[in-house]
């Protein structure tokens, strides 16, 4: 019986750890990308740490300077920013071959209760 967990563990974690992987750190130097780059800011304009930033696919958190970088085919995309006590807001982003698209995103703090 324990085997068998052990063996299914496996088969489960290690596709998942492997999607996880690659949802989380696209890869920028593929042929045909562009890059986007998200900037996250309270509506001070001070940049905000730990923003979680969606794209369809790919989830990234933002780091000291409030950014959250990925590699993307060319197209239209619809960019998710979120935060614990701020408002969530979702933005649009077209992403050109070779080029590096920049989106600025501003949250708002929520009311305390």
């Amino acid at each position: 019986m324990l085997r068998r967990l052990a063996v299914l563990a496996f088969l489960v974690l290690i596709p998942a750890m492997a999607l996880s992987a690659q949802n989380d750190t696209p890869t920028m130097n593929r042929p045909g990308k562009g890059i986007l780059d998200v900037v996250v800011s309270d509506q001070d304009g001070k940049p905000l740490k730990g923003v979680t930033v969606s794209v369809p696919g790919y989830r990234s958190t933002t780091g000291v300077g409030g950014t959250a970088r990925f590699g993307l085919l060319p197209g239209r995309y619809a960019v998710l920013a979120k935060k614990d006590g701020y408002r969530g807001k979702r933005v649009n982003a077209g992403i050109t071959p070779g080029k590096t698209t920049t989106t600025r995103i501003a949250l708002q703090k929520l009311p305390s209760k």
